[in-house]
């Protein structure tokens, strides 16, 4: 339950949006006032327009945080591998969701995991995310650090109390904000994803290194396809050969760079385009 303090400060935050008419500067306010509801440590504000890369338009991130290592990655294409943007893309789920209600199993072992959760010290994360008209979603994103304790489901029902103002916040917000034609990115790093490593690996190959690079264990991957773990070890293993690479962490660096160099409207494996 939330303390006196905190429903004065969730309440003024409110009266704050209002002031600011729902601008880019009442979104900041909202951020803050969200963070001080559940006590949480930091937070983000990420637009996923349609047939476009995410947008993090709001961050309040802590003192040791790097917005460039922490958000230029995920910007670049890290994104897709997210459980939080999975969810609301394939399954167009709304409202918030902790990491553990959504991640795979083996999620932990990923090292998407190490990169964005276990590096910077997050112990716990909600996403709050939200699905227009317009097919974009938005997400909010509210983290508590090594030293912390997790959320609990009573956090998680506050906001889903809370869900339906603040989604008609959003909704004046982006009502507010200037709508362009964008290139079709979002769609062409998707098919990337897809079709990374499939122009030197088998389609089982090509399958399996999918799985894996979404954070999946090898004994769900195992079950998945029917095969034993000692199979996909050993597919893992040339998968990696064929890719000279030795782990995980290589492979999931070797995605990000074929990403960033893979040119406007290709939609092949995005290894053909490194040197």
């Amino acid at each position: 339950m939330n303390s006196t303090n905190q429903l004065i400060n969730w309440h003024e935050s409110l009266a704050a949006v209002v002031a600011k008419n729902f601008s880019s500067e009442a979104i900041a306010e909202l951020l803050k006032g969200l963070e001080n509801l559940v006590d949480a440590s930091s937070g983000l504000v990420t637009i996923f327009p349609l047939a476009q890369p995410p947008q993090t338009t709001h961050h309040r991130l802590l003192a040791n945080e790097n917005p460039q290592y922490q958000l230029d990655t995920y910007d670049s294409g890290a994104y897709l591998l997210d459980p939080f943007y999975r969810i609301a893309l394939d399954k167009k789920v709304e409202g918030p969701f902790t990491v553990k209600d959504v991640s795979p199993e083996g999620f932990e072992n990923s090292e998407y995991y190490d990169l964005f959760y276990k590096k910077l010290g997050f112990i716990d994360e909600i996403c709050i995310l939200f699905q227009f008209e317009d097919q974009a979603i938005v997400s909010i994103s509210l983290v508590r650090h090594a030293g912390e304790r997790p959320f609990t489901r009573a956090e998680v029902k506050q906001l889903e109390i809370v869900y339906p103002l603040i989604k008609s916040i959003l909704v004046k917000w982006r009502q507010s904000l200037e709508h362009t034609a964008p290139p079709n990115l979002e769609r062409q790093l998707e098919n990337a994803l897809i079709n990374f490593g499939n122009s030197v690996l088998t389609p089982r190959e090509s399958k399996i290194i999918h799985l894996i690079l979404h954070g999946y264990s090898i004994k769900y991957i195992a079950d998945k396809l029917d095969n034993s773990v000692e199979t996909i070890k050993h597919h893992r293993k040339n998968i990696y050969t064929k890719l000279d690479v030795s782990s995980q962490s290589e492979l999931f660096y070797l995605f990000i760079a074929s990403l960033k160099a893979m040119p406007a409207g290709a939609l092949v494996d995005p290894l053909t385009f490194l040197s």
